[in-house]
C-alpha cells in the first residue's frame, strides 16, 4: 500500500511539472542589460566603491506580445545556493548587485530575479542563469557604441543615433530605455535585446527609445573604472 502511494506521489509530481513547462506561454524573450553608472546617478540608496565600466545584466525575461508582464509565475522550482556557487565569478562579473560588491549578500538579487521573471521561462534554474550570462557574454555592447563613437564621457547623443549603432552591428533592432536624475538630466540606461521563444535566434525589438525624450547623456562616473571583461 505504501509503495503505491509513493507512486501516486511521484506521477503527481511529474504532472505538476509537466503543467509548470506547458502553462506559460511567452511569444519572445526579452535581454536587458544596463549602464551601471546611469543606475548610481538614477536610483536612491548608493552604490559599491567600484562600479563596472561595461553593461551588465538587469534581467532576462519572458514577454508576450500584446497581454500582460509575465511576473511571480507558480513554480516547483527555487534558486539553489549550488547553481550561484557554481557560477559565482560570472554573476560577480556580468550580473553583479551594484549595491555591493559582497557574493553572500548579492545572492537575494539573483533569487528575486528568478521568483519575478524566471519562474515564466520553460527552464530549470541552473539553464536560466547560464543562458543569461552566455547571452550578454556574446555581444560587448560597450565595444559597439564606441566603434561607432559613441563614448562614456558625459556627453549627449541622439536617439537615432544609438540605435543605428546596435543596428548595424547586431543586425536587428533593439529597444533602449532613457531614466532622468532629480535634475531632469536624461541618461541612457538600458539596452534590451530580443530572442525567439526558443532563445536561439535574435529578433527585432521594436526599435524605441523609452524615457528618451531629449538626447541621452551616456555618462562616465569617474571611479577607478574595473577591466572590461574579456
Amino acid at each position: 500500500m505504501s509503495q503505491l502511494l509513493l507512486i501516486f506521489l511521484f506521477l503527481g509530481i511529474l504532472n505538476c511539472d509537466a503543467q509548470y513547462f506547458n502553462n506559460n506561454p511567452y511569444d519572445y524573450l526579452e535581454l536587458a542589460l544596463r549602464w551601471p553608472n546611469t543606475y548610481c546617478l538614477t536610483h536612491d540608496g548608493g552604490c559599491r566603491e567600484i562600479v563596472p565600466q561595461y553593461f551588465t545584466i538587469s534581467y532576462l525575461r519572458p514577454r508576450k506580445r500584446g497581454g500582460p508582464d509575465m511576473q511571480y509565475c507558480p513554480s516547483p522550482f527555487t534558486m539553489p545556493n549550488s547553481t550561484m556557487e557554481v557560477n559565482k565569478n560570472d554573476l560577480l562579473k556580468f550580473w553583479p548587485d551594484l549595491r555591493t560588491d559582497n557574493f553572500i549578500e548579492s545572492k537575494s538579487l539573483w533569487k528575486d530575479q528568478w521568483r519575478k521573471f524566471a519562474s515564466c521561462y520553460n527552464m530549470l534554474p541552473n539553464d536560466y542563469i547560464v543562458y543569461a550570462l552566455n547571452s550578454r557574454k556574446r555581444n560587448d555592447l560597450k565595444k559597439i557604441l564606441t566603434s561607432a563613437g559613441i563614448v562614456a564621457s558625459g556627453n549627449p547623443y541622439p536617439t537615432r543615433r544609438i540605435l543605428q549603432a546596435f543596428r548595424k552591428a547586431l543586425g536587428v533592432n533593439v529597444d533602449i530605455i532613457c531614466e532622468p536624475d532629480r535634475s531632469g538630466n536624461v541618461y541612457l540606461a538600458e539596452v534590451h535585446q530580443c530572442v525567439d521563444v526558443s532563445g536561439t535566434t535574435p529578433i527585432d525589438c521594436d526599435n524605441k527609445a523609452r524615457g528618451c525624450d531629449d538626447d541621452p547623456i551616456f555618462p562616465y562616473m569617474g571611479f577607478q573604472p574595473d577591466k572590461d571583461p574579456n
